[in-house]
């Protein structure tokens, strides 16, 4: 029998994994927080918010003390040089600030105008509102109007070339309402855009500053209790009355059989001396943000980065047998590959002989394109010194194969949806070819196409429609920056979307969009999006496994998780290389 233990431990993929080779196992423990966060602050990127936050952290980093080890008073010294970082570069931000009052009465007027004009429509509109109501008001200070101003010029920008295509700020009626040279010069929409940019790196640093106080002071609370149970109980106490809110552990609990006593929130909370000798097999990863294109590639230097920290700690406290490591690709790429060199020194104090490889999810069964990068340990009083990882198979499964044969009409797209992805804006736009096979494209220089939102077109569709039409069906904007198309820009994608493979399923990192939404085919020529129970299947998961949760946690999950098959074809190798991670049970006589 395998004692497995999962951190980040998602919908269960290597226990499904495991269930689905018939092994027996037995799962000690599981740790995921369901992206439920009980200690960062959500700081917007305004002058007046930012302003309170650096005071009250400044306040913080004051009165911080703790009873940790002495490594993690360099920690807090840390801490506090990071706090002088972002005040620094917050203070350089406000000193370069050319203010004009112009501006914020020309973006008044501008407003204004749109509304009174009925420019827009009603949402859009609502969003003006509220920059007025913010100029009219006594409440905030003079910058942080300004910095609102442009903020609204970005959005008006947005706004008019989405609907009327062009540049607003070369547009007759902005130089009409202007009514002078002067004031169209105040508006420099890129320019605006870099302060917007610099104001929002600010409130995310804090953000992150703030979840790595509230960490070191838990730890520090952690630090000065004794048992288990009672630093169990402290954690748990954290997360009261989020429980609900877990969708992760709710999928995890109906499928699996685990002590919910041994199911837990945090991984850097977890201790995991008290599991020490007690598993074989221990499996995870860490947060995939910090990774990649969409996460700004912040590494080790996002909070989200450290918890491949933790995933280290844990490994050494718990010494398991074996572990399996899972990450997106780009960690082998960030910061010039200096994130990943840092990572194998890491690995390399474990005291494990550990193994890594780039896979593909398409090379192990399942037809979806989906590299991750898999880090293989063994402890080395095993003496296992030899692995190798699983040679690629032959894919003998398409796409449609996965597919559901009656499926209920609340996931095909309507008539208006459906001419939204053929919208000639949406075509219009630069695209590459990322694999002949496959036969799928994606934006030009997108690194990662597993965040791509590709959307199947048909040809010689109406194209006309009303910007009403648009942001009623599709109020995220979704679908318009990532469309697969035919024939655009010269490249040849087929028509039909029952492609051979499908493209990666949607995660829920990408802050661009929601999950469930972007993965299309077609049925008897109409378009529909993947039913959750597809997505599961493309993600190795057997009907067997229970949809207990909404379809937007359930797309969101199945995105979230690793592939089954890739897993299955990792353990047959780990198990040929160290047969004696199949324990035997004892027989009483």
């Amino acid at each position: 029998m395998i004692k497995l233990a999962t951190v980040f431990s998602g919908i269960g993929a290597i226990e499904h994994a495991l269930k689905r080779m018939g092994l027996s196992h037995e799962i000690v423990f599981a740790c995921d927080n369901g992206d439920i966060d009980v200690l960062s602050e959500k700081i917007l990127p305004e002058i007046d918010e930012v302003e309170v936050e650096i005071d009250v952290l400044n306040n913080m980093i004051k009165k911080i003390s703790t009873n940790l080890e002495s490594n993690q008073d360099e920690y807090t010294i840390e801490l506090a040089n990071t706090f002088l970082n972002i005040n620094k570069k917050y203070k350089k931000f406000i000193d370069e600030i050319d203010y004009k009052a112009d501006l914020i009465d020309l973006s008044r007027k501008t407003l204004l105008n749109f509304i009174e004009d009925n420019y827009f429509n009603e949402n859009v509109h609502k969003a003006y509102t509220a920059w007025i109501k913010v100029y009219e008001s006594d409440n905030h200070s003079s910058l942080h109007k300004y910095i609102e101003s442009k903020k609204s010029f970005i959005k008006i920008e947005a706004d008019y070339k989405r609907i009327y295509g062009g540049d607003f700020v070369e547009s007759d009626y902005f130089k009409k309402m202007a009514q002078s040279n002067e004031y169209t010069k105040l508006v420099n929409i890129t320019e605006f855009k870099q302060s917007v940019k610099v104001l929002r790196e600010v409130s995310d640093a804090l953000s992150m500053l703030h979840e790595k106080i509230n960490t070191t002071a838990v730890l520090g609370d952690l630090k000065n209790i004794e048992s288990f149970e009672e630093k169990n109980a402290y954690v748990n106490k954290l997360y009261e009355g989020q429980e609900h809110r877990n969708r992760v552990r709710e999928s995890y609990m109906a499928n699996y059989n685990v002590d919910p006593e041994h199911f837990h929130w945090n991984a850097s909370f977890l201790d995991g001396r008290q599991y020490h000798n007690q598993v074989d097999l221990f499996v995870g990863g860490s947060p995939c943000q910090s990774f990649s294109l969409v996460g700004k590639q912040r590494g080790l230097e996002d909070t989200r980065g450290t918890l491949f920290y933790e995933f280290a700690r844990l490994v050494k406290e718990i010494q398991p047998k074996v572990f399996i490591y899972e990450n997106v690709k780009a960690v082998l790429s960030n910061d010039n590959g200096n994130t990943w060199e840092t990572m194998k020194e890491v690995f390399d104090e474990l005291n494990y002989e550990w193994h890594d490889a780039v896979l593909n999810a398409k090379d192990y069964g399942i037809p979806q394109n989906r590299e991750r990068l898999f880090v293989v340990g063994f402890r080395k009083d095993l003496a296992v010194k030899e692995f190798n990882f699983p040679a690629p198979v032959k894919l003998d499964k398409v796409m449609k194969d996965f597919l559901v044969d009656n499926v209920s009409s609340k996931y095909y797209l309507p008539p208006k949806g459906v001419n939204f992805v053929t919208d000639q804006k949406n075509i219009d736009k630069r695209y590459t070819q990322i694999d002949g096979d496959i036969q799928l494209c994606q934006k030009k220089n997108q690194q990662f196409n597993w965040h791509g939102d590709f959307i199947f077109v048909e040809e010689n569709k109406d194209k006309e429609k009303t910007i009403q039409d648009l942001e009623k069906y599709f109020l995220s904007e979704k679908v318009k920056k990532y469309v697969l198309s035919t024939g655009t820009k010269g490249f040849y994608s087929r028509p039909e979307t029952d492609l051979d493979v499908a493209r990666p399923l949607l995660t829920s990192m990408h802050k661009m969009h929601r999950a469930g939404v972007d993965n299309y085919v077609t049925t008897e020529g109409r378009l529909r999006k993947l039913t959750p129970r597809e997505c599961l299947r493309l993600m190795g998961f057997c009907d067997s496994f229970k949809i207990v949760v909404a379809d937007t946690s359930a797309y969101q999950q199945a995105g979230n998780s690793i592939v089954v098959d890739v897993l299955i074809e990792i353990m047959n190798k780990v198990i040929e290389y160290y047969p004696n991670l199949i324990r035997k049970e004892k027989v009483n006589v």
